[in-house]
């Protein structure tokens, strides 16, 4: 369906869906690798490849037989390298779909009420007043198996009590991060990955990096408690949210366990 001329280029619908989709695509691109090393080859790669048009369109024979084989090896090293990046972008496409966010909406909202929000946001509370550290990670719709296989398996009903203790500084599973599936702590002692991020502030240490890495490759709320300056953050989506208050905690919360509440 024609739309409308600019001289002697032709308009289409097609067109404008079409550059609507690609100017999307970029965007979210963008967003996931701002702030990471990622970037800069992403920047290297489209410089060697806006290169290789121009030496294409100059017609140099000998120099685009050269660049074509860098170019197909690329491919492949592209893939490896941008392998978390990928997954990353897969899996926020996924979730943004109407089919998931109705998947979310059946199957998340009906159980929703009978998670114990009081039980985190209470045990939450007394770390920080007892000046201990924490680092617990709630999942979402991606499973987190392969973490809690680095820990040790808990397999208990989620309380205040027992949230509390496993972050006691005499506690032998207070070293690493709780995994928390629904109203069950699955396990603790977990190892995270790292984000590869390079604007983290300095001051930030492991356990906040630790945060960023696991919400950038699965759709989890991780929640941080700095035991040196006695404050929460909360890390979803690759985004840190830090020193939020227990109100702001228990939103966050019902948020996560029932994506249909959620404010965009």
């Amino acid at each position: 369906m024609e739309l409308f001329k600019i001289g002697f280029v032709t308009i289409r619908l097609v067109d404008i869906i079409d550059i609507s989709v690609v100017t999307f695509l970029f965007y979210k691109l963008y967003e996931l690798l701002r702030g990471s090393i990622a970037i800069r080859l992403l920047t290297a790669l489209l410089s060697v490849f806006l290169f290789w048009k121009l030496v294409d369109l100059l017609d140099l024979v000998l120099l685009k037989s050269i660049l074509d084989q860098f170019l197909g090896v690329g491919a492949i090293a592209l893939i490896i390298i941008f392998a978390g990046e990928i997954r990353r972008f897969l899996l926020l496409l996924g979730k943004n779909t109407i089919i998931a966010r109705a998947y979310q909406q059946i199957f998340t909202s009906a159980n929703a009420n009978d998670i114990s929000f009081n039980g985190i946001v209470d045990a939450i509370d007394e770390i920080r007043r007892e000046k201990l550290g924490a680092l617990i990670v709630i999942t979402g719709q991606n499973s987190l198996d392969a973490i809690k296989e680095t820990g040790d398996r808990i397999g208990a009903k989620l309380s205040q009590r027992l949230l509390h203790s496993i972050f006691l500084k005499e506690s032998p599973l207070h070293d690493g991060a709780v995994i928390i599936d629904r109203d069950e702590i699955s396990a603790a002692r977990c190892v995270l990955p790292l984000s590869s991020r390079s604007n983290i502030p300095a001051e930030l240490g492991l356990r906040h990096r630790s945060a960023l890495g696991i919400s950038e490759q699965a759709d989890a709320l991780v929640i941080v408690v700095s035991e040196e300056r006695n404050q929460i953050s909360l890390v979803r989506e690759g985004k840190l949210q830090r020193n939020v208050d227990l109100i702001t905690l228990e939103g966050a919360l019902r948020e996560h366990y029932n994506p249909g509440t959620r404010k965009s």
